[in-house]
């Protein structure tokens, strides 16, 4: 069940976009941003990230406060609502602010017109990736995020740690980390959000909150997997962007959530190279439920491939046959 409410999440916005994809509605948003003092603050930049509904192509939705703190934006409805606004100054002062949601069958304009967005210090996160035998490791991906955003990805220091700043009311739930050759890890968080939840959403009371310390990841192993994709008649077919989407370790109440945390920012896609194949050289050895790997390109079927490890043990060769051509639509003279 969670896993299925995580996917509707991220894919709802852009299966609306994609049943409604010549909506012209467009949605302004305008408020101001003050200080801890209440005070205007003028030349904060005021922005939402483009990979908050996967459109990488897209650059960010920004603007900057007038003299009186005050700023206005305006785009695409689906470009605006349900996303999360930020705010930043040049003392690294921040604010956040979550959208309401379009609603998905009569998409409609918001009154949003006196939005308010406080600075404050921003707040560390920090993590520290270790192997096995608890030595650092460097070079790690790594990332951090809430419910349903990723606030920061990056990679280890020599010494096996990153630290990230956020907003003070941000309320972090997932941690993770992955490399080539080491594995992976990951932890889930109980989230203020989930605790105003009605009952049959609320954590185990078991799971912890986030911790004040820095967090721990270890990579304890890797149990690398190696995909070939061929045609119908069995010849590779390289140039295709394929990655994994859901990873699942034992010890936790839900699983890692690479959609969001990495996929947005195309650090877990790989090629296929001349011979149609790759190699996940990151896939955790605690990896033993069924997983499934997304195809960037959607004109091949199927375009969502299975890897199960018990029975596939690292090597996955999947056969591809060409999306069949839309039927013509009739045309108006």
């Amino acid at each position: 069940m969670h896993l299925l409410l995580l996917s509707i999440t991220l894919l709802a916005p852009l299966q609306s976009r994609a049943d409604n994809p010549r909506t012209p509605l467009q949605q302004t948003i305008q408020g101001s941003v003050v200080d801890a003092q209440n005070q205007p603050v003028a030349g904060a930049r005021v922005f939402i990230e483009s990979r908050d509904w996967f459109e990488l192509d897209l650059p960010n939705l920004e603007t900057t406060t007038d003299a009186q703190g005050r700023f206005k934006l305006t785009d695409d409805l689906w470009h605006i609502q349900g996303q999360t606004l930020q705010a930043r100054d040049s003392q690294n002062r921040m604010a956040q602010l979550s959208l309401p949601g379009p609603s998905l069958r009569e998409p409609k304009r918001l009154e949003l017109n006196d939005l308010r967005l406080q600075l404050t210090p921003p707040k560390r996160i920090e993590l520290e990736v270790v192997d096995a035998k608890g030595k650092p490791v460097p070079a790690a991906l790594t990332g951090i995020m809430d419910f349903v955003k990723n606030w920061g990805t990056g990679k280890t220091d020599s010494a096996g740690k990153i630290t990230f700043q956020i907003p003070p009311d941000v309320d972090l739930k997932y941690v993770a980390a992955l490399r080539d050759g080491y594995g992976a890890d990951y932890f889930v968080y109980t989230t203020q959000r989930e605790a105003n939840s009605p009952p049959e959403f609320r954590p185990d009371p078991k799971i912890p909150k986030f911790p004040d310390n820095p967090v721990r990841l270890t990579l304890a192993g890797a149990q690398p997997l190696k995909v070939k994709l061929v045609s119908a008649e069995g010849q590779p077919l390289p140039g295709i962007k394929i990655a994994p989407w859901i990873a699942h370790k034992s010890d936790q109440s839900r699983p890692m959530p690479l959609p969001q945390m990495f996929y947005a920012t195309q650090q877990i896609t790989q090629t296929t190279d001349a011979q149609g194949t790759t190699v996940f050289a990151w896939i955790p050895h605690w990896q033993k439920q069924r997983m499934y790997l997304v195809l960037e390109e959607r004109k091949y079927i199927p375009h969502r491939i299975f890897y199960d490890p018990a029975k596939d043990k690292g090597t996955l060769t999947v056969q591809l046959t060409p999306k069949p051509p839309a039927p013509e639509q009739d045309r108006k003279p």
